[in-house]
């Protein structure tokens, strides 16, 4: 007997949407297509999707969840998945914010106490690397490849550092993220400035200080011979950039985008104020236009979020001072609707672009490919459903639990109706029902070459 049916959904696929059903057995697929031999009688469920879009669930590979040194009690990794379940996001990967994660003690550690809060499966990422003589091998047989270190403060790391730790990762088969920005340029753009107002965040934190520092990651990574994650690129130059080096790159070199830095530019600040403050800043409109086009040419390989949760008191005092909030914003919940009302549904994305941003790409980086990011016989049963039905994005109707989202008052064209996880219903229409515990760690192993 199957355990569920998805019947009559359109279901994204590399060649565009396709009309089927999926027949869930044990947590996985055991079936998808549009002439399946399973009906509603065999399947102790039905779950009808008339012509709902049927997608892998999204996996989210940059998210800051879980930091009790940092975080208040109820902003945890128990709060965030499920805020990011209630979105469609059904695997993230979670990595250290202000305390450290660099051994393999700590990473255990981590992994049992996510274990037990987590709404959905998740991997980890030992950070933020400032030193050297980290136990790469040992954090590797713990289950994680992902090396994360900075080129800015707070967690600025020496560039000698970060050769000696491309060198050893790379030779272990794992693979090294880099927030890319000069300090120096930093340090020379912030002397300049003088006031509070949240004007002045983007002027601290220009163009140049991203171009500078993933040119330079770029042949470190290359002298080093260690594959290269670029988190968070904020403009349409920085891709433009890391691509010129991607050409003649020897090593494996990914790069990355968030949804705020193709919704926002650094306009919207004057309204926006720090619910806009982010690292990088936001760019101008041109970086923008520029950045969805590397977005849609293949140039940027994938979306994650830099999902930062804080309450919104928290972000208020930012209007009377910019520089005293942290820098981040909350997006695991709302990444899948953007980019579907504002990529795909305004034309500037394709069904099939978007299965590889937030799916298929992220799993294979991530080494979880094809167990996640796709739909197919033998895969796990994540899955989620989404409906053309437009609505006026709010806080309020978020599962999120810090009061406030960027993107409120913004008119979305889709919104998230259900989704499944191991075969299971796990949300609906953002309201979670999957429970603390319900997701297991992901111990990933040295990488593996990725078309």
């Amino acid at each position: 007997m199957t355990d569920c049916l998805v019947e009559n959904a359109r279901i994204v696929t590399d060649a565009g949407l396709q009309r089927g059903s999926i027949a869930i057995e044990d947590g996985t697929i055991a079936a998808i297509g549009s002439a399946l031999s399973v009906t509603g009688a065999d399947a102790d469920r039905v779950l009808q999707a008339d012509g709902m879009v049927a997608l892998p669930g999204a996996i989210d590979v940059h998210t800051h969840m879980h930091d009790p040194s940092l975080f208040p009690d109820d902003i945890n990794f128990a709060s965030q998945t499920e805020s990011a379940v209630a979105g469609g996001v059904t695997t993230v990967i979670e990595l250290p914010t202000q305390t450290p994660v660099t051994t393999p003690s700590a990473i255990r550690e981590k992994r049992d106490e996510c274990a037990k809060l987590a709404h959905i499966d998740f991997g980890l990422v030992a950070g933020n690397v400032q030193e050297t003589g980290t136990d790469v091998g040992g954090v590797l047989e713990a289950g994680v490849p992902d090396f994360k270190t900075f080129t800015a403060e707070p967690y600025r790391t020496d560039d000698e550092v970060i050769v000696d730790l491309m060198r050893d990762v790379g030779a272990a088969g794992g693979s090294v993220r880099v927030h890319c920005e000069s300090q120096a340029i930093l340090d020379r753009a912030r002397d300049r400035l003088e006031g509070t107002d949240p004007e002045l965040y983007p002027q601290s934190r220009p163009l140049e200080a991203e171009l500078e520092a993933i040119s330079r990651m770029g042949w470190f990574a290359e002298y080093a011979d260690c594959p290269l994650h670029v988190v968070h690129i904020s403009s349409g130059s920085g891709a433009a950039v890391a691509d010129r080096f991607m050409s003649r790159a020897n090593v494996p070199v990914t790069l990355e985008t968030c949804p705020q830095y193709l919704a926002f530019s650094a306009d919207d600040v004057e309204t926006r104020g720090p619910f806009l403050k982010v690292n990088p800043s936001l760019k101008s409109d041109t970086e923008v236009e520029r950045l969805w086009q590397a977005l849609r040419d293949g140039t940027i390989d994938l979306v994650a979020t830099d999902h930062f949760p804080t309450h919104r008191a928290d972000r208020e005092q930012g209007w009377d001072d910019i520089w005293e909030p942290y820098a981040g914003l909350p997006g695991v919940e709302t990444m899948l609707e953007f980019l579907v009302s504002e990529g795909v549904h305004e034309g500037r994305i394709s069904w099939s672009r978007l299965l590889e941003l937030v799916c298929a790409r992220p799993a294979r980086e991530s080494g979880m490919y094809p167990r996640k990011g796709s739909l197919a016989v033998g895969t796990d049963a994540d899955i989620v459903l989404l409906r053309n039905d437009p609505w006026d994005v709010s806080a309020d109707e978020l599962t999120y639990n810090g009061g406030w989202t960027p993107f409120e008052g913004r008119t979305w064209s889709w919104r998230v109706d259900t989704v499944i996880t191991d075969g299971a219903v796990a949300a609906r229409d953002h309201d979670a029902v999957a429970d603390p515990g319900d997701g297991s760690f992901l111990a990933r192993g040295p990488r593996t070459t990725v078309d």
